[in-house]
Parts: C-alpha cells; sequence; structure tokens
C-alpha cells in the first residue's frame, strides 16, 4: 500500500532520483520545490512517487513494481484526485525505457501513450546575447529592485507570472530563484525564470514568448542572459523540452546547452 511520505524521511530517497530527467523530483526530494511524495513502504521503500505540478516521477526497484498490485491501486486513486485539479496531463517520468512497458501495462485502462523527451544541460554560455540584443532592448534580473522599478502594472503582472509557477510568491522566488526579463522599450516581450535543484547544484530554466517576438532569436536572448546569471550561483544549468519541439531545441543549442539524455515519458489524459 502506497502512504505518502513526510519531508523530514526523505533522506531515504535521494538515491532514487538522480540524472537528468529527475531533476525536479530531487528538488521536492531537497525540500527546494513543492511535491507529494508516496512510497510503498514507509520504512524501507522499494517503490517512490513524487507527484508535481507538472510532472510525476516513479523510481525504485523494477522487479518489486512488477510484483506489486498496490501501485495500480495507488495511480487509480491519484488519477481521480488529480482530475479534481487544474491538470490535463499526468506525465509519468522513469528512470529508462525497461519501465515503459511494464508500466503501461499496469494502467493500461487509462489508456496511457508515450512522449519522447530531451534534458539538456549548460557549463559555459556560448551565445553572445548582448552583441544580439537590438537598441531600445534591455535585459532586466528580476529582483527586488527591479519590481520597484518598473511601472505599478507590470510589475503586478510579472508577480502575476511568477505566482502561478510552482514558486508560489513573489518573496520565495526573489529569496531562493530568480529570472531575467527582455523588454521592448516598455513591453515584456519575453521572460526566463530558472529554479535550483540542491541535489546536484543546478537551476533549470524556463523560457515565454511573445507571440508576436517568436522566430526573431529573442528567446535566445533571454535564454542565455538567464543561464548566464544562473551559473554565478550554480555548477550546471539544466533544460527540459519535447523532443518534437523544435523551437526550444534551437532555443537551448543556440544558448550553448547540450543534449545529455533523451528518455520516454509515460502520457495519461486526465480530460
Amino acid at each position: 500500500m502506497f502512504v505518502k511520505l513526510k519531508a523530514e524521511k526523505y533522506e531515504k530517497l535521494k538515491s532514487f532520483f538522480k540524472g537528468p530527467e529527475f531533476i525536479r523530483a530531487s528538488a521536492v526530494i531537497y525540500s527546494n520545490r513543492d511535491g507529494d511524495v508516496f512510497v510503498d513502504n514507509e520504512e524501507e521503500p522499494n517503490i517512490a512517487f513524487v507527484n508535481t505540478s507538472n510532472f510525476s516521477y516513479l523510481s525504485g526497484g523494477l522487479s518489486s513494481l512488477k510484483k506489486s498490485d498496490d501501485f495500480k491501486t495507488f495511480f487509480n486513486d491519484l488519477f481521480e484526485k488529480d482530475k479534481s485539479t487544474k491538470k490535463h496531463v499526468i506525465k509519468i517520468v522513469t528512470p529508462d525505457k525497461e519501465w515503459i512497458a511494464p508500466v503501461m501495462e499496469i494502467i493500461k485502462e487509462k489508456e496511457p501513450y508515450i512522449m519522447p523527451y530531451r534534458q539538456y544541460q549548460c557549463r559555459k554560455v556560448k551565445l553572445n546575447w548582448r552583441e544580439m540584443l537590438p537598441n531600445n532592448y534591455e535585459v532586466r534580473e528580476i529582483d527586488n529592485k527591479f519590481l520597484e522599478d518598473v511601472p505599478l502594472e507590470l510589475a503586478k503582472d510579472i508577480e502575476g507570472l511568477i505566482e502561478k509557477t510552482q514558486w508560489n510568491s513573489k518573496e520565495k522566488f526573489i529569496a531562493h530563484y530568480g529570472g531575467i526579463c527582455l523588454f521592448d522599450k516598455d513591453k515584456l516581450i519575453s521572460h526566463s525564470f530558472m529554479f535550483y535543484n540542491k541535489g546536484d547544484d543546478s537551476y533549470e530554466l524556463s523560457i515565454a514568448t511573445d507571440k508576436e517576438y517568436r522566430l526573431r532569436g529573442f528567446g535566445s536572448i533571454t535564454t542565455a542572459a538567464c543561464a548566464e546569471l544562473a551559473l554565478k550561483r550554480a555548477s550546471i544549468v539544466r533544460w527540459t523540452c519535447k523532443a518534437q519541439n523544435e523551437g526550444s531545441v534551437k532555443t537551448a543549442l543556440k544558448a550553448g546547452f547540450e543534449l545529455v539524455k533523451e528518455n520516454d515519458t509515460v502520457f495519461v489524459n486526465l480530460r
């Protein structure tokens, strides 16, 4: 029977979630990110499942998973709970391809399907984003001074973006994470946020660019500037995207990220 694990017992699971595909699960285990952790045995876990607002992560002993009927019962309960939230899909990340078929078989009633993902990392920014920056465009780091300087309505918009992420609040974001905004005069056209994972001393980046400004290199400018900021604080910057997302792949490679792993993620639709 799967049970929700208390944070003071997360220490037992640090070895379960290693590798670039598990960066967000590791952040939960190290208490750098919000999420729920479930295990098949509270004292001696063989299987662990980390559930976040975006991805879910399954790891431990594959043989234990195959032998147990508990995971199916647990997942069915999770499916109903997540269905009552704003989630549209459950995305299950596993350690490697050997896990995919057993997981698909266990939850086959939910009609799972596969979506390939890629993980990239960067230790040195290769893109000279400053030379690419057009006149009248400005890159700004998001900190308290920045939020005080910009017009009130814009500050509220940026704080709203922060509050919709796993950081939950401006105060937590400023204290522990960070980000970059790109402006065309007074218009916010692109932003990149980052979150820290103590497990491997890394940041993972996100990127969003206004539709009117896409395919013009602005996403790469913002990403490179944010990666540069992150590398002042940590040793590695990471990037995760769908393998078929050509725009995201090109943005990562252009900024200096290198492919480190590809994995299949199990998707289950909730709607």
